[in-house]
């Protein structure tokens, strides 16, 4: 939109530089041009502005294809004014004088020339092709075919404009038709889908079961290893024992091999000390002999006198006590007349 601007009865017209102005008096072209700027008046001035910019239109065509289903596709088509002269003459593009803004829509009705013109093209191609095929391969054949025959529109080169690019977006058949394609495709989806999930599932299980069989086997393993270990602590045990009687054993075997020993050297010893008793007893019966034969001899030559005083005098020796004594005359006397006739005997 160009800016215009009031002062008094003139007025001041600025356009960007992707806007052409033409501007008409009394009839005839007095300038034309991309971001112009000037002072003109209103009462005898007719202004149009043209987009020299690429312009974009969107439009959907309903047609049926081959196989009689209903389809739409949407075009979207790019386009510019290349002889803006031209196009000011086919369209209304006046502006207002006091906004700026254009009198009537002038790009809306350039829309709907470029679908009129593009849609016996899109129906050729639509009706020659199946509703599988055109959904497969449709939008290039429809690209190319816009493309071709609108490039090849004389009508559009004498309003004077030029076709920039087309694009087939979409190609879209009713929705009943619609669901109706898709669900073989839903289908085999949703069939891979429940595959996945069945090997999933069977995945799943597989590995529940490897966990079951892991945990299965370590049970074994632990059991086994504790059997093993109570084996062996029994082995232990009774290997303490064994041992522990073993030990008693080698105990009692030197205990009694001590008390053997004991028994032995005791025995000697008291061998030993009966040998020297009985000898000393019989050295001492030999000395006692001797000096009983030394004795005798000794007493066979002595007076009875003697001889009875050496056995009063062993007699005292051997009494310790004497309660009593009885000592009879007739023993005193002869015991007396002896001693005396040896007294005599001897000073004789």
């Amino acid at each position: 939109m160009a800016h215009i601007n009031r002062f008094l009865f003139v007025r001041h017209l600025r356009a960007e530089p992707n806007q052409y102005i033409l501007h008409f008096r009394k009839g005839r072209l007095l300038r034309h041009g991309a971001g112009l700027a000037y002072w003109f008046l209103p009462l005898s001035a007719a202004v149009a502005q043209l987009p020299v910019e690429d312009v974009e239109t969107t439009f959907m065509l309903g047609e049926r294809c081959a196989d009689f289903q209903e389809v739409a596709v949407q075009v979207t088509l790019t386009y510019r004014v290349v002889d803006p002269k031209k196009a000011a003459l086919r369209i209304n593009f006046s502006i207002s004088l006091d906004t700026g803004a254009w009198v009537e829509q002038p790009l809306q009705r350039l829309a709907n020339l470029w679908a009129h013109w593009s849609r016996h093209l899109v129906r050729a191609s639509v009706m020659a092709m199946g509703v599988s095929e055109l959904l497969r391969v449709g939008p290039d054949r429809i690209r190319t075919a816009l493309d071709e025959g609108l490039r090849g529109n004389a009508s559009i080169a004498d309003m004077g404009l030029a076709l920039v690019s087309v694009q087939v977006d979409r190609i879209a058949p009713a929705p009943e038709l619609e669901r109706a394609l898709q669900t073989p495709t839903r289908e085999a989806i949703q069939q891979k889908a429940d595959e996945a999930t069945f090997q999933r599932r069977a995945l799943a299980v597989e590995k529940e079961r490897a966990i079951k069989e892991n945990e299965l086997a370590t049970e074994i393993e632990l059991a086994r290893r504790q059997e093993d270990l109570i084996r062996r602590q029994g082995d232990n045990q009774m290997l303490a024992v064994k041992q522990e009687i073993e030990r008693q054993r080698l105990s009692a075997e030197g205990e009694a091999e001590r008390v053997q020993i004991a028994a032995r050297g005791q025995a000697e010893a008291v061998r030993i000390r009966s040998d020297a008793e009985a000898e000393a007893r019989r050295k001492m019966i030999e000395v006692e002999a001797e000096a009983e034969v030394l004795r005798v001899e000794a007493w066979k030559g002595a007076p009875p006198s003697v001889v009875l005083g050496l056995a009063a005098q062993r007699f005292a020796d051997k009494v310790q006590t004497i309660n009593h004594l009885n000592l009879t005359p007739d023993l005193v006397g002869d015991v007396l007349k002896r001693m005396l006739l040896d007294e005599v005997n001897q000073a004789t």
